[in-house]
């Protein structure tokens, strides 16, 4: 049994912060949260006085297969050599280096938004068997994208190996139906598809995207194996077709080529009407913001009439994405939504009950509450003020065990 006493908690639901709570732990899971000072006999204290508590983070998308440099290049995707060599070592060791930052900075889920598959899945399953450590993972697998669409023929053009191994290329009806249910047998945890015609690496040239009736297919089918599917959109145009479509989320929202930054107010009720979650990735906006200002400066104003109308945004980076390192990209993230117009307790909240109620895992993850997944951090300062205090990381917790200690309060 663990305890931890004297930390100013911030829940993750939204309330104001609590002043000296104590958190008891059985084994992974939060068996109390209150006020007292009364604890079992023979527990493990740990004191967090003049630290700040709040739920581990959550990143809805990412890409563990991406890289890890921080600064953009000239077009997204564009790798060197050293790039790949770099890549490749990580991945042959199971992506030590990026599951190691992801933890460090108090990530404790990520939901990999297209990996190399079945290695994501096999991954994903050492974690759970305490073979590696590293963040919870949630994967889709690869990505669902038309014949010739992006990223086949874009970021990840000439590389076969990837190509094979972390898209699903699909032009009908019935083989998208049978793509998802193999990857239902795979052993997924979502579905996800790229529904936008944007190059990124040349926004002046468009490439193949997949037809309306196939993204409808391959979001009944997800829906008919309890799955949910995340999609890539680069339009308002491409967003309002998804909605229809049965997408539960919508990534990015809109991108660089884009013609139009702003979402109608039909984007907005139909979300609100579907409870569709929206995730940003607003942190890659920003590290290409001198290559397209007006995609930058259109999401932050999405973000804030989506917020203002009450629809649910989950927070997602887009990490793997030159420019936007895992971990430390959704500290930024959050920075920029309170940028955008949220409050610093806001933000918090779509970094973890948010981005765990889009993962179907409210129940389980995103708050500090009794019964909850023991996935905690401890920082200095307070976040709840001054949201760049997320950054300032002292402890964190996962499954109930302490994987990061910066304060050398245990033996």
């Amino acid at each position: 049994m663990l305890v931890l006493k004297n930390g100013n908690l911030i829940d993750g639901t939204g309330r104001d912060l609590i002043e000296k709570a104590t958190i008891i732990i059985e084994w992974n899971r939060i068996s109390s949260v209150n006020l007292q000072e009364d604890y079992p006999e023979g527990a493990t204290i740990v004191d967090l006085s003049n630290l700040v508590i709040m739920p581990g983070l959550i990143d809805c998308h990412l890409h563990l297969g991406g890289l890890t440099r921080n600064k953009p290049g000239k077009a997204i995707g564009k790798v060197s050599f050293i790039d790949m060599v770099s890549f490749f070592w990580d991945y042959l060791r199971n992506y030590a280096h990026r599951r190691k930052l992801a933890i460090e900075n108090g990530v404790t889920t990520i939901r990999s938004a297209g990996d190399h598959y079945p290695h994501i899945i096999k991954l994903r399953d050492k974690i759970v068997a305490g073979k590696l450590s590293g963040p919870r993972v949630f994967a889709s697998g690869p990505m669902i994208t038309a014949p010739g669409g992006h990223p086949a023929t874009t970021i990840y053009k000439g590389n076969r190996y990837i190509i094979e191994n972390a898209v699903r290329q699909i032009a009908d009806v019935e083989n998208a139906r049978e793509e998802v249910k193999r990857l239902v047998k795979g052993g997924v945890d979502c579905i996800k598809a790229i529904y936008s015609d944007i190059d990124p690496t040349d926004t002046s040239h468009k490439v193949p995207k997949l037809s309306l009736n196939v993204l409808e297919a391959l979001a009944d089918e997800s829906h008919r194996h309890n799955l949910r599917l995340m999609v890539h959109t680069g339009s308002p145009e491409d967003a309002m077709d998804s909605l229809k479509a049965g997408a539960d989320s919508i990534e990015h929202g809109i991108l660089p080529g884009t013609g139009s930054t702003e979402f109608g107010d039909e984007i907005v009720s139909m979300m609100l009407d579907k409870g569709t979650y929206f995730v940003p990735t607003i942190a890659i906006a920003w590290a290409y913001k001198e290559i397209d200002p007006e995609v930058f400066s259109g999401l932050k104003k999405i973000i804030k009439k989506l917020h203002d109308a009450g629809v649910n945004i989950a927070a997602g980076t887009d990490s793997g994405t030159p420019g936007v390192v895992i971990g430390k990209g959704l500290h930024k993230e959050l920075e920029l939504m309170v940028e955008a117009g949220l409050s610093p307790m806001e933000a918090i909240m779509t970094g973890t009950r948010n981005a765990a109620k889009n993962l179907g895992k409210g129940n389980e993850l995103g708050t500090i509450e009794k019964g909850k997944l023991a996935d905690m951090i401890a920082v200095s300062g307070n976040p709840a003020i001054k949201i760049s205090d997320t950054r300032n990381i002292k402890l964190v917790m996962k499954d109930g065990r302490i994987l990061i200690d910066k304060l050398g309060l245990l033996p």
